[in-house]
């Protein structure tokens, strides 16, 4: 099997922009095509639309499903692109034997040389109150995917935002354990940053991975912007509720 020539992997948690990064790393046409190849919700669907054989246990045949995730995700230059959740993480490594601080040699094997990229959300409240919409109505992105087509109610849950807190607090500790084991240096932005110009943003971060993107080439995105009013009066009325300083640039 052909290696790309390098690979990108976005590291992050859920409700940090990884998906409006994605698009904007494949619009980029140099970066891969940054999807959640390895998501385990996913995988069937995806091995069923390319056709991977399965084994007989009924799962997808490991070196098949490989092969057919690094051809739909590599750009013409030959770099794969994947997005992994912290929670996905320890499933793919275990599918690599990837011995405790051998992952990156294992990762390595399968995809090349890789380039981590870390990212993560300053505002762990607005973090978890977008994934407590989005859990309660389906609908996770806007023009970034099919949306139902009646979305369903929401309503505000102190204990949910919690919850969801706690869970990318454990993300993100994931995260950085398994980079310090592995000695990794990951290139890191946050979602506040990227949120504020993501073109830019994403153009200074290639250069920064080395992957610089020529100035004709327009980085673009269909996604949009989900956080609207209702959702940040749910983030100001739970730092009230849990005396929480609303400064999140510290």
């Amino acid at each position: 099997m052909d290696l790309p020539r390098r690979s990108v992997i976005i590291c992050a948690t859920p409700r940090t922009g990884s998906t409006l990064l994605c698009a904007l790393l494949g619009s980029s046409a140099c970066a891969g095509r940054p999807e959640s190849w390895y998501r385990r919700q996913d995988r069937t669907r995806y091995a069923r639309e390319w056709g991977v054989p399965t084994e007989p246990s009924g799962k997808p045949d490991l070196k098949s499903y490989l092969q057919a995730a690094i051809r739909v995700g590599t750009s013409p230059n030959g770099v794969f692109g994947m997005r992994l959740m912290a929670d996905t993480l320890p499933e793919l490594l275990g599918e690599f034997s990837a011995a405790p601080g051998r992952a990156v040699q294992a990762m390595e094997q399968a995809f090349g040389p890789c380039s981590f990229v870390y990212l993560y959300r300053i505002d762990d409240v607005a973090q978890a109150a977008s994934r407590l919409k989005a859990e309660q109505s389906q609908s996770w992105h806007i023009n970034g995917a099919v949306l139902p087509l009646e979305p369903g109610p929401v309503a505000y849950d102190a204990s949910l935002i919690d919850e969801y807190r706690a869970e990318a607090a454990e993300g993100n500790a994931t995260w950085c354990r398994w980079f310090k084991a592995e000695k990794i240096k990951p290139y890191r932005t946050d979602y506040e940053t990227l949120s504020i110009d993501p073109p830019g943003r994403v153009r200074e971060l290639l250069c920064e991975v080395g992957l610089p993107v020529p100035q004709d080439v327009e980085l673009s995105f269909s996604n949009q912007r989900m956080a609207n009013l209702e959702s940040a009066a749910w983030a100001v009325r739970y730092r009230d509720e849990r005396g929480i300083c609303t400064n999140v640039n510290t």
